[in-house]
């Protein structure tokens, strides 16, 4: 039992690496199509817009698709199933440097500078289950547009190994929990 749990694991890891590289991918190929925009385009003019435009959907797209690929994973291997009964919780669960450390973290992974955003702050209220063992999954992000959105649920996956929650706590023993953490986030150029 202990071998399968471990290869469950290791596949989902290995997968959800494969996802953040397909954000890396999306990101060298706006990159790549920019570069070739503004080369064909060096002044402003209406169709550099929309094209510019056309590629940046296309670029929200293929994070969108991403972050469904990685839903649809987590749902297969999330293995510490809630009880039937919520268990009362005597300790919230926390991130191991804290939350101003897991903000900053989070701020410095996020890039909207494409999308010419700059509503600062921008309040969000991130949402996640966090299993008994410190492993987050079912990110969700609620705030005004959901185009950042999704970028913020992406900047999650990516630093979702550069540091470690521990898990709410009931009567000293780690539980599955619902961790939801408002937050204000600065996207200053």
């Amino acid at each position: 039992m202990k071998r399968l749990l471990a290869l469950v694991f290791i596949i989902s890891f290995v997968f959800s690496q494969a996802q953040i590289s397909e954000f890396d991918k999306a990101d060298s190929r706006y990159e790549r199509k920019k570069k070739a925009l503004y080369k064909k385009y060096p002044k402003p003019n209406d169709l550099k817009t929309k094209q510019e435009w056309l590629i940046t959907e296309e670029k929200i797209s293929a994070y969108k698709n991403a972050l469904d690929k990685i839903y649809e994973e987590e749902n297969k291997a999330v293995t510490d199933v809630p009880p039937p009964v919520a268990p009362k919780i005597t300790k919230e669960a926390e991130y191991a440097t804290g939350k101003a450390s897991f903000q900053k973290l989070l701020n410095e992974a996020v890039d909207l500078c494409f999308l010419n955003f700059a509503v600062n702050p921008y309040k969000i209220t991130l949402k996640f289950t966090l299993d008994s063992k410190g492993n987050a999954y079912h990110v969700k992000v609620k705030g005004n547009n959901e185009d950042v959105n999704a970028f913020i649920e992406a900047a999650f996956y990516r630093i979702k190994d550069k540091g470690k929650w521990k898990p709410a706590e009931s009567n000293g023993r780690p539980v599955l929990s619902v961790v939801s953490l408002p937050l204000q986030l600065n996207f200053s150029k």
